[in-house]
């Protein structure tokens, strides 16, 4: 027997899904928040090694498609022989691409401040990590 679909279904359907986008969006922002961090301490200590690691990173991450990476998350892991459940694939792949485009937004916003509140800093003798937490996070 066939069923028919009323528009009330479908309007069902599509807020049953909003909710799990919503969800991937959140963990995707969190996520991506934690890894850029780290990612945006190693850009802006400026040493060489860390910076082309980064831009790699960032290149590899916003040069490929994003369903080609949810498709390795989740296909391309379990050819190793782990099984990884859809959801986390999709968590980890939305994280590691909505880090890539973070850390050059914060990298940016960084440098755009002017750079007397670095020698400002740098002259009340802060550290780098006080100078960040300081000085230019506020």
């Amino acid at each position: 027997m066939m069923t028919t679909f009323t528009d009330w279904d479908i309007l069902r359907n599509l807020l049953l899904a909003a909710r799990w986008t919503l969800l991937l969006s959140l963990v995707a922002f969190v996520g991506g928040t934690l890894v850029t961090l780290p990612l945006l301490f190693m850009r802006l200590l400026q040493r060489k090694w860390l910076t082309r690691l980064v831009r790699g990173y960032t290149a590899l991450f916003q040069g490929t498609p994003l369903l080609m990476q949810l498709f390795l998350a989740f296909f391309g892991v379990g050819l190793f022989g782990i099984d990884v459940a859809p959801w986390t694939a999709a968590s980890l792949a939305l994280t590691f691409y909505t880090s890539a485009f973070l850390v050059d937004i914060w990298y940016g916003s960084i440098r755009a401040l002017p750079k007397g509140q670095w020698e400002a800093s740098r002259c009340l003798g802060l550290t780098f990590g006080q100078t960040l937490w300081r000085g230019i996070a506020p």
